[in-house]
Parts: C-alpha cells; sequence; structure tokens
C-alpha cells in the first residue's frame, strides 16, 4: 500500500524539538503513515471536524491515529480527548496520549477517557514501536480509505 492511501496519523504537538523526535521515532520505526501536525488543541479539534482551515478532507483526511500531548496552548490534551470522545465520528477513533508528565492522575483520567495508550516522553523509537504493538493487540489497524 502506498504512502498516498494510508491514513494520517495526526500529531498535537507544540514543541519543535518533540515533533523532530517523534518524526525520527516514526522514520526509525518504519512507518509508512503520513503525519500531520498542529501545534495547539484548538487546531486539533478543528483539523478532527473538518472545520476552519482544514475543511478540505483531501488536504487533511481523518486520521487512523492521534497522538496528544497533554499540555498544550489553548485547550489542553485532555479536553482535546474529551472532545473526541463526545464526537459521534471521532468518538472510537485511537488516542496516544503523551507527556513529560508522571502524575497518576494525569494517567488515569486519560485512560477513564478512553486513550488507549499512554507514553512518557521523549517518543523514541522503542516506545513508538511498543505503542504499534499495543494497537495491533487491541486490534487497531492504520489502514487508509477503501476504494
Amino acid at each position: 500500500m502506498s504512502e498516498s492511501n494510508l491514513s494520517p496519523i495526526l500529531v498535537v504537538e507544540d514543541s519543535p524539538d518533540d515533533c523532530a523526535i517523534f518524526q525520527d521515532a516514526v522514520r526509525v520505526a518504519r512507518l509508512s503513515n503520513p503525519i500531520h501536525v498542529v501545534e495547539d488543541g484548538a487546531e486539533a479539534v478543528a483539523y478532527l471536524n473538518g472545520t476552519g482551515a482544514y475543511a478540505d478532507r483531501e488536504q487533511h483526511p481523518m486520521p487512523a491515529l492521534v497522538f496528544l500531548d497533554i499540555n498544550l496552548p489553548k485547550l489542553n490534551g485532555l479536553d482535546v480527548l474529551a472532545a473526541i470522545r463526545q464526537n459521534p465520528a471521532t468518538s472510537e477513533l485511537p488516542v496516544v496520549m503523551l507527556t513529560v508528565s508522571n502524575s497518576d492522575e494525569d494517567v488515569l483520567r486519560s485512560y477513564e477517557m478512553g486513550t488507549v495508550v499512554f507514553i512518557q516522553k521523549p517518543v523514541t523509537p522503542d516506545n513508538l514501536t511498543t505503542v504499534i504493538q499495543s494497537l495491533n493487540h487491541f486490534q487497531v489497524q492504520i489502514l487508509g480509505p477503501t476504494a
């Protein structure tokens, strides 16, 4: 399957350094899906809802998976996760929570809200591979649209 046929992975991250680390980890993990990056919680909600600058679904297709930082400007990651779960179009979308926090409360709240995996930054090829294996365990596949 070519990269153009694969659904993207949406990365919601405001740190350029963390985005670069994530991109490197994706390359090393040999993940083929295109990566779309938004920098704040409000952008993430707009992207997922297909509104505003993200209304063109040809350019901004619905992702198969979201990597979501907890600490974001405008709307924090937990607020974005709540919006994802409340929208019928995105309620089943797998979300991987990313954070530097090791707060038990953040971890518990994320899982209660439907996060499939919670990983502490930085994202490395090893923990990205673990996430992918976990998603396979949950029978989530990152596939493009059917033709």
